[in-house]
């Protein structure tokens, strides 16, 4: 009985813990790593040319203010240089309070003519007389178009790396006087702002420049620093394919639960020198680590199957034994034997067996020379175990001793004829001393004094045993 208890049990811990395995590896689908790092370029690249078209629109504002034409009106160099230094110092307090540039951190302000000369910048007099548009030609070719734009300005030698943008600074009769710059840092911070903003995935800034491709910021706290782990050739192979395609291709460098993504930043000067590069990885677990937890569960589910299986079995098999050897001491010729067992379930049963053994025999129960406690009744203990309460335990304990025995012998037979017992057999000295010797035995049981009320269950009588208050 145990054995197949624990084994049906076990065999269902095993089928649930399976298909719970199962179901959850099945809801943690890690997509496509790839698929991930392709929507946070595009997420990246996105947030890249809003800001960009923000701060132009912002700077045309700015550059529509009449004094920052000026500079361009004075009368000598050194006028104009003070001048547009003033004006870009003005223009650099100014974006403190600007929604547009929240957050950027302006590295450089400057005034240029129109065909990109540095006239002056903030906090400064350096940059004076630099030819800005001969080193980044979009600038020149904004100004001379008399539109605002964007550029990246990434030179080692002259210590620049800024996402800029410009807008034009027209006269009176709306002739192209020059520009207004604005450059903003463009460095891992930047990076991991947008990175934060958008996906989480790691993000590189690459650009192109006389020596190749080179990394010039990263993005922290996403995915591992996998520059190193990425073959050279490959990244440089894509990113040579991008700007000649202008389209975003993949980088198969990495094991398959990575993805590379690699596209030119669109909005930003010709859209032919700077490029982003956005790493995803896959974020479901692997399946050995979710398989040792589900593993662990189903072992100690076993175990308490087991436990509760040799508990279970316990308290049926043994009844049962002690029913197997009785009749078996009965069939070798002790006649006078009847069972004593108090069991929930079975107590009934033990009590119509030996009705029936008696029957059989043709020996009453009160003849069969066992002592008077031998006679089987079936007791319901449940509520021994229980305090007093309720009017039948109050009834119960101040009734006289020898009403009570009267009434509930009484009680009994009514009750065993109602069920269609026979009652010819039991006689009231040998159920009284039952009673007496059984009620002994409860106080000793649960330390209380009990009294027995009749109850009938379908086709059973029990005794339910009552506790006095």
């Amino acid at each position: 009985m145990r054995a197949k208890i624990i084994t049906v049990f076990t065999v269902v811990v095993l089928v649930v813990g399976v298909l719970a395995f199962a179901l959850t590896r099945a809801s943690l689908n890690p997509g496509s790593p790839r698929a991930d790092a392709a929507r946070a370029l595009v997420a990246a690249e996105a947030v890249l040319r809003v800001q960009a078209g923000e701060v132009e629109r912002w700077l045309a504002s700015q550059a529509a203010d009449p004094k920052v034409r000026e500079p361009f009106s004075a009368g000598t160099g050194q006028a104009r240089s003070d001048g547009a230094t003033s004006v870009a110092n003005g223009i650099k307090t100014a974006t403190s309070k600007a929604p547009a540039i929240a957050g950027l951190e302006p590295s450089l302000v400057a005034i240029v003519d129109a065909k990109g000369t540095a006239l002056g910048r903030d906090g400064s007099p350096f940059l004076r007389g630099d030819d800005l548009g001969g080193i980044y030609p979009a600038l020149r070719a904004g100004l001379a178009e008399g539109r605002a734009g964007s550029d990246v300005w990434v030179t080692p030698a002259r210590n620049e790396q800024l996402l800029v943008s410009w807008a034009p600074i027209r006269g009176e009769d709306g002739q192209v006087l020059g520009g207004l710059v604005l450059g903003t840092a463009l460095g891992d911070a930047r990076l991991t702002d947008v990175a934060n903003q958008t996906s989480g995935a790691t993000l590189w800034f690459e650009v192109k420049d006389k020596d190749g491709y080179r990394i010039v910021a990263q993005s922290k706290g996403g995915a591992p620093d996998l520059a190193s782990a990425i073959d050279t050739k490959q990244l440089e192979a894509g990113a040579a394919s991008a700007l000649s395609t202008g389209q975003a291709v993949d980088v198969a460098a990495l094991p398959p639960d990575f993805g590379v993504k690699v596209g030119p930043l669109g909005g930003y000067g010709d859209g032919k020198r700077a490029l982003l590069v956005a790493v995803s990885r896959a974020n479901a677990p692997a399946a050995t680590t979710l398989l040792f937890p589900f593993l662990g569960a189903i072992a100690l589910g076993i175990v308490l199957v087991a436990i509760a299986g040799h508990v279970l079995g316990q308290s049926i098999t043994r009844p049962v034994e002690e029913i197997e050897e009785g009749l078996l001491a009965i069939m070798n010729g002790r006649t006078d034997l009847r069972f004593q067992i108090e069991h929930a379930e079975l107590g009934g049963l033990v009590s119509r067996l030996n009705s029936l053994l008696s029957q059989l025999l043709g020996v009453s129960e009160d003849e069969t020379g066992a002592p008077p406690a031998a006679m089987a009744l079936a007791v319901d203990e449940s509520l021994a175990t229980q305090q007093a309460s309720g009017g039948d335990s109050t009834a119960l304990g101040a009734e006289d001793e020898a009403a009570y025995h009267a009434r509930i012998f009484a009680d009994y037979i009514r009750a065993k004829k109602s069920v269609g017992d026979a009652v010819d057999h039991i006689t009231r000295d040998a159920f009284l001393a039952r009673i007496v010797a059984s009620e002994k035995q409860m106080a000793q049981k649960h330390g209380k004094p009990v009294r027995y009320k009749v109850e009938v269950r379908g086709k059973e009588v029990i005794l339910l045993a009552v506790p006095l208050s």
